[in-house]
């Protein structure tokens, strides 16, 4: 009797055992299932956050201001020449920087794509300069600029230090082809031969061609917005870079100066670049990077397009 007891105990021990092992499982499995449904309802609010702000930004942009200039803080501004007056008038700015919408917050920053260099359209000649302002040696500039005219030439044939298909890309670990063609969004560099994620990221020290080259815009290149380098790019003197610098803090440039000559230079730009997040519970959960462009409009067209807007690109951003 005592035995039978035992085995009697031991049974509803065992049972107890498994009724909690499968209790613990359910709630395990309840809270992984809440917390994924949480996170990606909270990914998904993001999303829709970030789209927000970018629509927010298009506010901004279509203001029709015809000058765009830097503050100082660094942030784009949009102006007005008034009639009769030799100073542009600023436009308000709307807010920017953590923006409460619904359950959660959005970010946004608006920035010059026209004060940046075209590598689809620029010479050699100042691409090399803009490489050379970044520390760049002859031999690593010559392997750049080499392998960047073999990825947009239709053909097959690398330059001297440049890089094909053939012989470079499809060698690699993992292999991909030359685009042979113009390039449709800057990150495409890194695929190309000699320029590192440092050189396109920048460092702490040092700024990175992701803030210094577009695939997009017109021929010309903001004087009010252009950082040093880029203005430096263009073939301007130490001198020249230096009194547009001095001279756009106090004063943003109505009109192009003479004395520049025929640099490809303009005082307002059609085509921006929006970095926006969306922000919930105080995390950052989503980035988009879209490059917007503003046009003429034409009779019969509907959408953002009869607004004056195109949009040019939108990816996921990534973080930096």
């Amino acid at each position: 009797m005592t035995q039978e007891r035992g085995f009697a105990l031991l049974a509803v021990m065992l049972v107890l055992t498994l009724l909690s092992v499968v209790v613990l499982e359910l709630v395990f499995s309840m809270r992984l299932e809440a917390s994924t449904s949480r996170a990606f309802k909270d990914g998904l609010l993001a999303e829709h956050l970030a789209e927000a702000a970018v629509h927010q930004a298009i506010h901004e942009v279509l203001s029709q201001a015809p000058i765009q200039a830097v503050d100082e803080t660094g942030l784009l501004v949009f102006l007005r020449a008034a009639p009769g007056s030799p100073l542009p008038t600023r436009l308000p700015r709307l807010p920017r920087d953590r923006v409460p919408l619904g359950s959660g917050e959005y970010t946004y920053r608006i920035t010059d794509e026209e004060a940046r260099v075209n590598v689809n359209t620029a010479p050699p000649e100042r691409l090399d300069r803009l490489l050379r302002g970044l520390g760049l040696d002859g031999q690593a500039r010559d392997l750049i600029l080499d392998s960047l005219q073999d990825w947009k030439d239709p053909d097959d044939l690398h330059r001297l230090n440049g890089a094909e298909s053939e012989d470079y890309y499809l060698k690699l670990s993992v292999p991909y082809h030359a685009r042979n063609a113009p390039l449709q969004d800057p990150a495409e560099l890194l695929q190309i031969r000699g320029v590192t994620p440092e050189l396109y990221w920048g460092t702490a020290d040092r700024p990175g061609l992701v803030d210094l080259i577009t695939v997009f815009g017109r021929e010309t290149v903001n004087i009010n917005t252009a950082s040093a380098l880029v203005l430096a790019a263009l073939g301007l003197s130490d001198a020249e870079v230096a009194d547009i610098l001095q001279t756009r803090v106090h004063a943003p440039y109505t009109t192009v100066p003479g004395r520049f000559g025929a640099r490809g230079l303009s005082v307002g730009s059609a085509t921006f670049r929006v970095e926006a997040a969306g922000w919930v519970g105080g995390v950052r959960r989503a980035r988009v990077v879209a490059v917007i462009q503003r046009r003429a409009t034409a009779p019969g067209v509907r959408g953002a397009a009869a607004l004056g807007m195109v949009t040019l690109s939108w990816r996921p951003g990534v973080a930096r």
